[in-house]
């Protein structure tokens, strides 16, 4: 997304804070993997997030929460701007199990609304939710111990969720304390290029195809199949952008079984052929 992230030590803690981006190109895009839960918020700009089943935009003023994974980002400066700003607040596994297990039964009240995405939730940020925020770099600039900078992530989640989005929230959170769901994530993330059948990632992931089908739905509500291509075709979208690869080589290593049927579902994606794309990049380096 940019510029790189800044990471602080600070004693014992290591912490993923902030992120702003400046001088993004409106209309830019680029395939993103998120390593960890991240609270984005978008205070200049807007950007698109796409995952295998959604389309998400986050306007000026908003947030989205994004759990792990990978995913299309498309950026859209703001018009006197120019420029793209977020911040971008990173939660670890172990900071979210430990949240999910001491406010179970809270988090179990609030009933989501609207919204259906497994991965992806749009948050309304409100004023205290911004005070906060400004609270987590206060504590990194003053150098106060680690401990202040989780209670302060922790007040963050509560304050959201007692928002008018916090379902939403909840929501993605519940999914925190199903291991089925973070061992089928990683899973998936490792094997995704392999030319298995349905029954032989079953088989590997440890269950029979009708449970392997229907964790998966649950998880991240699409068939296997269609995240597959989908994480295929990001894959390839990131090596026609970033390589000289040629295209009939792509096609293979992002795993299709010929080019022909390569340019067709890149094209049913992207709405233009990875030829194409080689030509507007080509045309734009001369």
């Amino acid at each position: 997304m940019g510029n790189p992230i800044e990471l602080v030590s600070q004693g014992d803690l290591q912490i993923n804070t902030s992120l702003v981006c400046d001088g993004i190109t409106s209309g830019r895009s680029e395939v993103k993997t998120i390593q960890d839960d991240v609270l984005l918020y978008v205070q200049v700009g807007s950007i698109t997030i796409q995952s295998a089943d959604e389309t998400l935009t986050i306007q000026a003023g908003e947030a989205g929460f994004i759990r792990r994974g990978e995913y299309l980002f498309e950026y859209f400066s703001d018009a006197n701007a120019g420029k793209i700003e977020t911040i971008s607040v990173f939660f670890d596994t172990d900071f979210l199990t430990s949240f999910v297990q001491r406010h179970a039964e809270m988090l179990a009240s609030f009933v989501a609304v609207g919204q259906l995405s497994r991965v992806i939730a749009k948050l309304s940020i409100n004023e205290l939710v911004k005070q906060t925020l400004d609270g987590l770099f206060a504590v990194i600039e003053f150098k106060l111990p680690g401990i202040l900078y989780k209670l302060k992530l922790e007040e963050l989640l509560l304050l959201i969720v007692h928002s008018s989005s916090g379902g939403e929230l909840c929501r993605l959170l519940r999914q925190q304390a199903n291991r089925s769901s973070d061992r089928l994530n990683a899973f998936m993330e490792k094997h995704y290029l392999k030319e298995w059948k349905l029954s032989e990632y079953a088989r590997e992931f440890g269950a029979s195809l009708t449970t392997f089908k229907e964790l998966f739905h649950e998880v991240f509500g699409v068939s296997p199949r269609a995240w597959i291509t989908e994480r295929r075709l990001l894959y390839a979208y990131n090596l026609l952008l970033s390589s000289e690869t040629r295209i009939v080589d792509i096609a293979i290593e992002a795993g299709f079984s010929s080019q022909s049927y390569f340019t067709q579902s890149y094209r049913r994606r992207f709405g233009i052929t990875p030829s194409k794309v080689r030509s507007k990049l080509s045309l734009s380096s001369d």
